[in-house]
């Protein structure tokens, strides 16, 4: 496995959830996704896979690229994303929470205020994984893994890269930390089973980051369209920081 630090240049890895209109705090509206990819395609952004991140961070890429994932695996993913993504050519990876595909995003520790939707159903994760989108593991129950014993968190881990696999028949090489919780231990599980993982601290990859802990833009702070726009702007980085300061500040 590669563990390479990002040299030469910013990724921007969005991370979406769900594409509905409840204005929920994890909901991207359709028609703004429609207009995001549009935005990408017209301004020429190259869009990578995640699974090119570690590769292309050790060759010093000459340019600024998007990385396009969806956490949780929400049938709207299917129904409003995936015609999208094939119009422009974009690979995307969708983190599977894989013990709740066919089912809803019901799981325990899902807080009360985050509305109940379908997720995707196995037909259609196949038929997404040979329409050329990726899937990567989000768990099989989306616990907080520091709060499990290591046998139960490993569990969690390499038993959904199991299940994504064998449906898929592809590799299933990366992950996304529930809640963007790890430490240690649960880092190095990650490790053990992936070759990359994705965190939710708000931010671009940059040569400092760690390929087990990649910072996300979480798509509910850039869905004005201007704001989009100036994706790698020095405006668009100053606003980024000052949202993390935020996060950081509820956070304590």
């Amino acid at each position: 496995m590669l563990y390479a630090l990002c040299l030469s240049y910013m990724i921007a890895i969005l991370a979406y959830h769900s594409l509905d209109d409840s204005k929920s705090v994890l909901s991207t509206p359709p028609a703004v996704f429609v207009e995001q990819m549009h935005i990408l395609h017209g301004l020429g952004r190259e869009v990578i896979s995640l699974g090119q991140v570690p590769r292309e961070c050790a060759h010093r890429r000459r340019e600024d690229a998007v990385v396009i994932t969806f956490d949780d695996g929400f049938r709207n993913v299917y129904q409003h994303a995936l015609p999208v993504l094939q119009r422009y050519g974009f690979p995307a990876t969708v983190f599977l929470v894989t013990d709740y595909c066919e089912k809803t995003n019901s799981w325990p520790s899902q807080p009360a205020s985050i509305k109940q939707q379908p997720l995707l159903r196995w037909s259609e994760v196949r038929e997404m994984s040979q329409a050329g989108v990726a899937f990567g593991s989000h768990t099989r129950t989306h616990p907080d893994l520091t709060r499990l014993g290591s046998q139960k968190a490993a569990e969690e881990l390499a038993g959904s890269k199991q299940v994504i696999e064998d449906a898929t028949g592809q590799p299933a090489d990366a992950f996304a930390y529930p809640y963007g919780a790890y430490d240690g231990e649960v880092m190095r599980m990650a490790r053990a089973h992936f070759q990359l993982a994705c965190s939710t601290v708000l931010g671009f990859a940059t040569p400092e980051s760690d390929l087990f802990a990649l910072e996300r833009l979480d798509m509910y702070y850039l869905q004005s369209p201007a704001l989009f726009r100036r994706l790698f702007s020095p405006a668009l980085g100053a606003y980024i920081r000052a949202r993390r300061a935020l996060r950081r500040l509820r956070g304590h």
